[in-house]
């Protein structure tokens, strides 16, 4: 556990550095994985109930708002934290 931990803490503080000098898609790119585990392989799915291509085309635009609002979040917040003239 105490592995598990120390890797972790690494990550992030590797995470935070990137985050303030990687481009601003890349600062949102961790989001990606947990956003499909949650629209396709969790098993309180949503839009299970539906047709199948309205429950895909669903779970893509999902996806696309859940990556826009990480990518407004994780990049231009921190970009606007970062240097405040640089947005807008």
């Amino acid at each position: 556990m105490g592995a598990l931990a120390i890797s972790a803490i690494a990550l992030a503080t590797l995470y935070v550095i990137a985050a303030f000098t990687a481009p601003i898609m890349l600062r949102s790119a961790p989001v990606l994985p947990v956003a499909i585990w949650t629209l396709w392989f969790d098993r309180s799915r949503p839009f299970q109930g539906g047709p199948a291509a309205v429950r895909q085309s669903a779970r893509v635009a999902l996806l696309l708002l859940v990556m826009a609002f990480a990518i407004a979040i994780l990049g231009l917040g921190l970009n606007w934290l970062y240097d405040p003239n640089r947005v807008i």
